[in-house]
């Protein structure tokens, strides 16, 4: 699926479990692709007999089980899943905050949900097999809820995936949190929106002026030659279009907007020769004394929350860090993203597993987020 610059993603997101091992839950999914790109339980055998006995696997059939709705994990510790309706019977593992569940049966205070589990046997001659099957397994009733119970936490503001600072690239798989360069917080929506009156908007919108010929965009330069971009109308890694955006004064720049395969950008260009100024993963925000840019952009590939600040200097513009948050994604909205003007960045956010609606669909609901650069 593409993505579209400033457009909302409707995407299939799915997630993956091994025994001892989770990941995030899974967003909006498709009947037709679900036996592919289902959660999937490694589990090792039962050695207590008399247990294995009392509560056996529940095999079923995908396609003649009834889901009854959907239903979260609300509990950040998570939640386990058993193979019965009952604290003593074995526990398969456990599913992270914000996974939805296919609920298709409630037991008292145990709620029945569908799932793949992948059990790994030992043959009589110690020979390993392994057999993957839909079955039915259960959850505490009172660890789960509705989606809108999903949210954000002061504790997930600041957990990174990655960063970059002077070039230098870290990553961290489990995550990791931030304690430099930036402060995150969460805010009420009153100051958000106080903040938000403040906001000057640098760009001059005069997309008019250069209008496309087809295909092709002209953007005429100062030193009398013509900055040109091609669109490519093919339905592969090759595919590309531009749209002009408009232009900033102080940077004495052009932005045009990029939208390829499977990414887009926003690229700033001199309007004297030509040159690229600097760019972006998503639209520029320029702080209210012109020193800084950032962008601040929800991928909806790998679920992280990417920031890009640039410190901006005789017309220069040169990368400072950047950062992937692992628990929260902006919102798409451009107008509910700005750099105010006392300094902080603000994003209308949502938690990774709560950005998408029931239908798949992004949500409308958010929380509000702001952000402070620190000195080194």
């Amino acid at each position: 699926m593409k993505r579209l610059l400033f457009l909302p993603v409707y995407m299939l997101v799915g997630s993956t479990i091994l025994m001892g091992m989770s990941s995030c839950g899974d967003g909006a999914k498709k009947k037709a692709i679900r036996k592919e790109d289902s959660v999937q339980m490694g589990v090792s055998a039962i050695k207590d007999t008399a247990i294995a006995e009392k509560f056996p696997p529940l095999p079923i059939i995908y396609d003649q089980t009834k889901v009854l709705k959907n239903l979260y994990v609300i509990d950040r510790a998570g939640v386990v899943l058993r193979q019965g309706a009952d604290e003593n019977a074995p526990s398969l593992g456990k599913y992270p905050f914000g996974t939805k569940l296919d609920v298709i049966g409630e037991e008292g205070e145990w709620i029945a949900v569908m799932d793949r589990i992948q059990r790994d046997y030992k043959g009589a001659n110690g020979e390993a097999n392994d057999v993957t099957q839909w079955e039915k397994v259960y959850v505490a009733k009172s660890k789960l809820g509705k989606q809108d119970k999903i949210t954000i936490s002061p504790k997930d503001l600041n957990i990174i995936v990655s960063q970059t600072v002077n070039g230098k690239e870290s990553y961290y798989e489990k995550g990791h949190p931030l304690d430099k360069y930036l402060f995150v917080e969460l805010i009420d929506e009153q100051t958000f929106l106080a903040a938000r009156n403040t906001v000057e908007n640098y760009l001059i919108k005069d997309t008019l002026s250069y209008t496309k010929n087809g295909k092709i965009l002209e953007l005429p330069l100062a030193n009398g030659k013509k900055l040109t971009f091609t669109d490519k109308d093919i339905d592969n890694e090759l595919e590309s279009s531009y749209s002009y955006m408009g232009h900033y004064d102080f940077l004495n720049a052009f932005a045009v907007a990029g939208n390829y395969w499977e990414s887009a950008d926003v690229r700033l260009f001199d309007r004297q020769d030509g040159h690229l100024i600097v760019e972006c993963g998503d639209y520029p925000f320029f702080s209210a004394d012109k020193k800084y840019l950032m962008t601040l952009h929800a991928d909806p590939y790998e679920s992280t929350g990417d920031l890009q600040v640039f410190h901006v200097k005789q017309g220069k513009v040169i990368p400072m860090i950047s950062v992937s948050f692992k628990e929260w994604m902006p919102t798409w909205k451009e107008e509910l993203m700005f750099w105010g003007k006392d300094g902080y960045i603000y994003t209308a956010a949502n938690h990774v597993n709560g950005y998408w609606g029931e239908e798949g669909s992004l949500s409308e609901r958010s929380q509000f987020i702001r952000i402070k650069l620190l000195k080194p």
